[in-house]
């Protein structure tokens, strides 16, 4: 029984695959100066689809802010650590030749 009706269905799909293939093939190409169409409706689109995507969302547009001060922070205060500060120079050797050496402060 539901090996036939599998068949059924496997038969009726791709009679509707073809029968809408035949229907949706274009005849002939035709190049039409729509933009401003195709503009609005990307346009249109967008603001839609933003708008069914925001309405979807159940979180609050505002940022919840905390009650009081910061917490107060006992001891000295955290000390940072030390990098030297390093850019490239150009030095010129006894002969003339010039060449780039890192100087670190």
């Amino acid at each position: 029984m539901w090996i036939t009706a599998r068949k059924f269905v496997t038969t009726g799909l791709v009679a509707l695959t073809i029968a809408g293939t035949a229907l949706a093939t274009a005849s002939q190409a035709e190049a039409h100066n729509n933009f401003g169409r195709g503009l609005a409706a990307g346009i249109a689109g967008a603001v839609i689809g933003g708008a069914l995507i925001a309405g979807v969302s159940h979180a609050p547009a505002y940022a919840a802010v905390p009650y009081g001060p910061p917490p107060m922070r006992y001891g000295p205060p955290p000390v940072a650590a030390y990098y030297p500060s390093c850019h490239v120079v150009w030095h010129q050797d006894y002969w003339g030749d010039m060449y780039r050496t890192r100087v670190c402060e």
